[in-house]
């Protein structure tokens, strides 16, 4: 009897770990099958869209597109909209009707006066510089807008250090730019685009949305294929797969693979930049231009 008496516990402590382990591998196999069902759930919300055949006629030169169409935004959405575009809302520039190399900002014309340094003296590490840029055109005329796209920074190659200065755009063709003059290097105030190339780079966002592209690589095996992603997609014969965001909303469309399926995506990148401007858009885009340059060092 005493024998017996001490092996009923321990029969009993055996079949409940065994209970335990076949529980514990119940809720694994669940929660595996549960990642199964949520990843095909997700396969299948990838849709593969046939858009209409459209015809091989080029629309005539000047037709704005409206490919691009997205959802409505909410009340919320559209506020936040708002802010968004107000903290980067950037001053009137001449109207494309108008435009005009000869009277775009230039570089050579334009003037630059240095404030003095607040106490008298040499410039020392740690002061704050100010210097004074009024725009001129080709013509030599004074500019009475602003608009045009000036960087301030103070650079050290030597170093591999940079800091930005802050411009201020007057609207009246006068800049101020404030330099922290932080270590010893070169003090810059580089023109990047004129105002006038802000109004031509306007109106290509709006005609080409897609001007920036970007590309999805799919494989399945060894074969594997790239394609074309953005937000907008231009109209063509081409399938396309649909990545749009089920809950929020946020659409993603890429051209789908000749051979593969919408589900083999496995990577994604920035693609290029569509060069399509006319020639005569060029001649505001010439590369950055120096307006002021000189070196900070230790008095």
């Amino acid at each position: 009897m005493g024998v017996q008496n001490f092996f009923v516990p321990i029969r009993r402590k055996t079949c409940g770990c065994i209970l335990l382990v076949l529980a514990v591998f119940v809720l694994l196999l669940m929660v595996y099958v549960m990642d199964i069902l949520e990843f095909h759930n997700k396969v299948n919300n990838t849709k593969i869209i046939h858009p209409p055949t459209i015809s091989n006629v080029t629309p005539p030169a000047g037709v704005w597109y409206n490919f691009c169409k997205l959802k409505p935004l909410s009340p919320k959405e559209a506020f936040e909209e708002d802010l968004l575009l107000q903290s980067i809302a950037w001053p009137d520039t001449p109207p494309l009707q108008s435009l005009s190399l000869r009277k775009s900002s230039d570089p050579a014309h334009s003037t630059f006066t240095i404030l003095g340094r607040m106490g008298g003296g040499q410039w020392q590490i740690g002061d704050k510089m100010e210097v004074i840029i009024k725009m001129y055109d080709f013509q030599g005329r004074p500019k009475n807008c602003g608009g045009d796209v000036i960087v301030a920074r103070l650079h050290n190659p030597a170093l591999g250090a940079g800091v930005a200065g802050k411009v201020v755009d007057h609207l009246n063709g006068s800049y101020s730019a404030v330099f922290s003059l932080l270590w010893e290097g070169s003090a810059q105030v580089i023109l990047v685009h004129p105002s006038e190339a802000v109004t031509v780079l306007g109106r290509l966002t709006r005609e080409q949305p897609d001007r920036v592209f970007f590309k999805s690589q799919f494989r399945s095996g060894r074969v594997t294929e790239t394609t074309t992603c953005n937000v907008c997609l231009r109209p063509s014969r081409q399938p396309v797969c649909n990545y749009t965001e089920l809950h929020t909303g946020q659409q993603w469309f890429c051209y789908k693979p000749e051979k593969l399926s919408c589900d083999a995506r496995i990577s994604h990148s920035r693609g290029d930049l569509h060069k399509t401007s006319p020639p005569w858009r060029t001649s505001c885009f010439k590369g950055m231009h120096y307006l002021f340059c000189m070196s900070v060092v230790r008095g």
